[in-house]
């Protein structure tokens, strides 16, 4: 059974992020641009709708939620094409000039057709879920009414919540760390059923290498979200009244208008900055999990994490 080079990987997706990041920038540049320029050349009218909704008033968004949805679904294929060209970058395939990349091809809609296969067999696996913990509920009902054992039945169902968390993260690491890869190097079958063959025996390599490359921004994002978003906002008692939601809410909607206006109003500040944000997580995120395909597909002889 092969195994992923933990420490390999990781160093070789940071060098593949820093060292490659103007070819990188060159797969997602295209892209970004279709994704930003409509905000940037409406950032009037966005600033005017975060204001309005600050007041709690959405009689625009409702009349711009068709636009809005577009938009992102837009966006979403987008995001598709950039993963799909970083992966070919770090898997040794990309073709054509380093500094210009699109491609609407197959592997992008059949990355895209994989996601939602995800998602459908993850809510069949929800209903299913709460079918059973349904029943579970009622069998500890009865057996809690019958022998009064109450604190063994909430200790049962803290348990099964806990084990039903654990399965999900486990599913969801094995079904997706190589499905980037297995699609970008168009691999024939069913990718998610060949993303989970890979991970069988590396499921606490796999969070290892996700902890140290995607880890970092979680934290980043978290310091920013508490240390500015959120920061002088009082929240809401556990038994707060409507009043005490009503005026957290209006601060929210407040601090997030503040936030919007400054990006839009120093945009060139920070669409550089969002840019550089943007290339390195991919480069860090898709090149890790290339780079552990690669160790587990080419073979040691190949040198399979070689840089390119």
């Amino acid at each position: 059974m092969a195994k992923i080079p933990v420490g390999a990987t990781i160093a070789q997706a940071y060098r593949f992020a820093f060292g490659d990041f103007l070819k990188i920038l060159g797969v997602m540049w295209p892209s970004m641009l279709l994704m930003w320029l409509p905000s940037l050349l409406m950032r009037k009218q966005m600033t005017a709708l975060s204001a309005q909704m600050a007041a709690q008033d959405y009689s625009s968004l409702r009349q711009l939620w068709p636009l809005i949805f577009l938009f992102y679904l837009v966006a979403i294929v987008l995001i598709i094409v950039q993963v799909i060209g970083i992966a070919q970058l770090a898997l040794g395939r990309h073709k054509g000039p380093v500094w210009f990349y699109f491609d609407l091809g197959k592997p992008v809609w059949r990355l895209i057709g994989s996601f939602l296969l995800l998602i459908l067999a993850f809510i069949a696996g929800w209903i299913a879920t709460l079918l059973g913990a349904f029943i579970l509920g009622f069998i500890l009902a009865l057996i809690t009414k019958a022998l009064n054992i109450a604190a063994i039945a909430i200790g049962i169902s803290v348990l099964v919540v806990i084990a039903l968390f654990c399965a999900f993260v486990y599913c969801w690491i094995r079904l997706t760390f190589f499905l980037i890869p297995v699609v970008a190097a168009q691999e024939e079958g069913l990718a998610l059923g060949r993303s989970w063959t890979l991970g069988l025996g590396n499921f606490w390599r796999m969070f290892a290498v996700f902890l140290a490359t995607v880890g970092p921004f979680i934290v980043l994002e978290f310091v920013f979200v508490f240390g500015f978003m959120f920061k002088g906002i009082t929240f809401p008692p556990p038994h707060a009244t409507a009043d005490q939601v009503a005026a957290y809410q209006a601060a929210i909607h407040a601090r997030s208008a503040e936030m919007m206006n400054a990006i839009y109003s120093h945009w060139y500040i920070a669409y550089p900055l969002a840019l550089v944000f943007v290339v390195v997580f991919y480069g860090l995120a898709v090149g890790a999990q290339c780079f552990a395909y690669r160790a587990l597909t080419e073979g040691e002889a190949s040198a399979p994490i070689a840089a390119n």
